[in-house]
């Protein structure tokens, strides 16, 4: 194609080849035109999809600083709880179980004639 092209421009005429050069820096100037434009539509795309991803951003940067905070506190919660647990099992510990039993049947001892005399 690019051959009979050749041949066509060797046949033309000094003004026909003038005439088709400024046809063709026509298109050419025209091809820049719209590449800018398309050029210029997507900077303004990738712009507004900037200005709209803005406050989604800060909306998600809240929310984390939500949870860091319920986490916190959720820690705070479960360490203080630890130290509940821990000192109630550091009292069940020194419980002597054996005195306690002993105890235990010397009431029972001490109440049987009573609940004998109350079972009437």
């Amino acid at each position: 194609m690019e051959r009979k092209q050749e041949k066509e421009l060797e046949n033309m005429t000094e003004r026909e080849l003038l005439i088709e050069l400024a046809r063709q820096q026509r298109k050419a100037a025209r091809n820049s035109r719209l590449t800018a434009m398309a050029a210029v539509a997507l900077a303004l795309v990738f712009a507004v999809l900037l200005l709209a991803a803005v406050p989604v951003v800060r909306q998600a940067e809240s929310a984390l600083d939500r949870v860091n905070e319920l986490t916190e506190n959720l820690n705070c919660v479960i360490s203080g709880n630890a130290d509940s647990v821990t000192k109630a099992l550091d009292q069940l510990s020194q419980l002597d179980i054996e005195s306690l039993n002993r105890s235990i049947q010397n009431l029972a001892k001490i109440l049987s004639p009573l609940s004998q005399l109350l079972d009437r």
